[in-house]
């Protein structure tokens, strides 16, 4: 009987002194759980919206300026944007997602070739939706192809 009572007593005091710990990491699962299953529709949405921009872009300026292509599948998708304002003027952004990280790479440069990848991290809002996030900025799916393209013909 004092066995049993010293057992209920230890694991009493073992939750209570782990109670909170144990809350953070159940969240943090939740969240990371939630940021997967919400980033591939975040790319989706993203990289759908690039390509129907493409087109109303491309009329509304007189030329082909913008050229969207995107490929892979649900679990590895990318999206290359090619912006050529002028002539001898190009630029590329290129963005990949991989379904197991709560991430996009994002490369832009000149001519042909991207520069060194930038991480963008995915957060989750306190709306439960997710955001890209650059720095202390954060973007839902539109904004962030907005900023891109934006950057791309600065």
């Amino acid at each position: 009987m004092i066995q049993t009572r010293w057992l209920d007593e230890a694991v009493q005091r073992a939750k209570e002194k782990y109670k909170s710990q144990r809350a953070q990491e159940e969240r943090l699962a939740y969240e990371e759980a939630m940021k997967r299953r919400l980033g591939g529709q975040f790319c989706r949405q993203l990289f759908a919206w690039f390509q129907s921009i493409e087109g109303g872009f491309n009329t509304k300026f007189g030329a082909h300026v913008l050229a969207v292509s995107v490929s892979g599948d649900e679990g590895s998708r990318s999206a290359q944007v090619l912006a050529k304002p002028t002539c001898t003027e190009e630029r590329i952004a290129n963005l990949d997602y991989q379904n197991n990280s709560a991430s996009l790479r994002l490369s832009m440069g000149s001519g042909k070739t991207a520069d060194t990848p930038q991480v963008i991290k995915l957060v989750l809002s306190a709306e439960q939706t997710l955001l890209a996030e650059i720095g202390k900025e954060r973007y839902t799916s539109e904004q962030l192809g907005q900023k891109i393209i934006d950057d791309l013909l600065a």
